[in-house]
C-alpha cells in the first residue's frame, strides 16, 4: 500500500513539475518561426526589420538582426536558415559586429563601443513593393564607458565572462541586472516610460546559462517566470514579438512594432541550446583551471621534496666523510 502511495505521488510531482514548466512558457514557437519567415525579402536573401513602424519597415539589418535571425531560423527548423547564413558568410563576414554574437557563444571585446552605422545599398523588393535599405551596425565607435547602467549590455558581459570561464562575475551581474527589476521590467538608463521587451528575453538567457555554469539563482524565479509570462502576452496575431510596452494600473500595454530582431532573441532565449551551451563552457573551463591550480599546487609539492631529499642526501654524505 505505502508503495502505491509513493508511486501516486511521484506520479503527481512529475505531472505537475510537467505543467509548471510549460506554464512558465506560453510563447507560441510556430507563430515565432511564421513571422520571421514572412519577412524575408528574396532579392536580397535576407529578412526585413520590421513591418510597419518605419524607416525599419524598409531597412535590412545585416547585424544585429540577419545574424540572429539566421540562428534562430535554424533553432525553429526553417529551410530559410541555410539561405541567410550562407549570405551573410559570402557576403557580410558573417554577419558579427563586436557584441551580439555573443549570444551564439562567440566571445566579443572586453570592452563596449559605440556603434557605427553604415549604409550598404538598397535592393527592392517585388514582396514587399518597396526599396529596402541594408545597413550594417558595427560596434567599433568610442568606448561606451556606463554599460552597467543597460540592462542588454550587463547581459552581454555576462555571458562573455562565462564564456571566459568566470562564473562569479556573471552571477554578480545578473544579481546587479535583477536590482532593476521593479515588477513589470528593466528599468535601466534606457528607460523612458516604456520598458524593452528583448530585455526580458535577454534575462531568461542569462539564467538558463547561470543554472547551466552549476548556479544556485532559484530565488529569481519569479522574476523570471514574469519575463515569459510578459512577453507571451507581447505576441502578435502574426507571430511576432511587440518591442516596447507600458504599464498602465498593472496592464500591459504594447507599444511599437513586432520586429525581427526581438522576435528573434527570443527565439534563442527560449527556445534555443545556446545559454546550456555557454553554461557548460563556463564549467569546462572552471574545470580545466581547477585542473591547472592542481597540477601546479602537485608540481610545487613534489620539488619540495625532491629538495628536501637532496639536502637530507648532501648532509648525510658530509656527516659520513667527517
Amino acid at each position: 500500500m505505502a508503495i502505491k502511495i509513493l508511486a501516486v505521488m511521484l506520479l503527481v510531482v512529475i505531472v505537475f513539475g510537467s505543467v509548471v514548466s510549460v506554464g512558465l512558457n506560453t510563447i507560441d514557437k510556430g507563430g515565432l518561426r511564421e513571422f520571421l519567415e514572412s519577412q524575408y525579402v528574396p532579392e536580397a536573401r535576407l529578412l526585413r526589420a520590421a513591418t510597419t513602424a518605419y524607416p525599419e519597415n524598409t531597412t535590412i539589418w545585416i547585424a544585429s538582426d540577419n545574424l540572429l535571425a539566421a540562428r534562430a531560423l535554424a533553432v525553429l527548423g526553417s529551410p530559410y536558415a541555410p539561405i541567410i547564413e550562407t549570405e551573410l558568410q559570402n557576403k557580410y563576414n558573417g554577419g558579427r559586429n563586436g557584441q551580439h554574437e555573443v549570444l551564439l557563444g562567440i566571445n566579443i571585446p572586453n570592452q563596449f563601443y559605440e556603434p557605427v552605422i553604415v549604409i550598404l545599398g538598397t535592393i527592392y523588393s517585388s514582396k514587399f513593393n518597396a526599396t529596402l535599405t541594408v545597413k550594417y551596425e558595427y560596434h567599433n565607435g568610442t568606448l561606451f564607458s556606463n554599460w552597467q547602467d543597460y540592462a542588454d549590455l550587463i547581459v552581454y558581459r555576462a555571458l562573455d565572462s562565462l564564456l571566459e570561464g568566470s562564473r562569479p562575475y556573471a552571477e554578480e551581474l545578473f544579481k546587479k541586472l535583477m536590482s532593476m527589476w521593479d515588477g513589470y521590467g528593466f528599468r535601466d538608463g534606457a528607460y523612458d516610460g516604456k520598458y524593452s521587451t528583448y530585455k526580458l528575453a535577454l534575462a531568461i538567457y542569462l539564467y538558463r546559462a547561470l543554472k547551466a555554469a552549476g548556479s544556485n539563482m532559484y530565488q529569481y524565479e519569479d522574476i523570471i517566470s514574469k519575463c515569459y509570462e510578459i512577453i507571451s502576452e507581447l505576441q502578435r496575431s502574426d507571430g511576432g514579438i511587440i518591442t516596447d510596452y507600458m504599464v498602465k494600473n498593472g496592464d500591459i500595454i504594447p507599444t511599437g512594432d513586432a520586429n525581427v530582431e526581438t522576435t528573434s532573441i527570443v527565439v534563442l532565449a527560449v527556445y534555443s541550446d545556446y545559454p546550456e551551451l555557454i553554461g557548460k563552457t563556463a564549467l569546462e573551463k572552471q574545470a580545466l583551471s581547477n585542473l591547472s591550480l592542481v597540477t601546479i599546487i602537485t608540481l610545487l609539492t613534489v620539488l619540495t621534496l625532491m629538495a628536501i631529499v637532496f639536502l637530507y642526501i648532501f648532509v648525510f654524505r658530509n656527516n659520513t666523510t667527517k
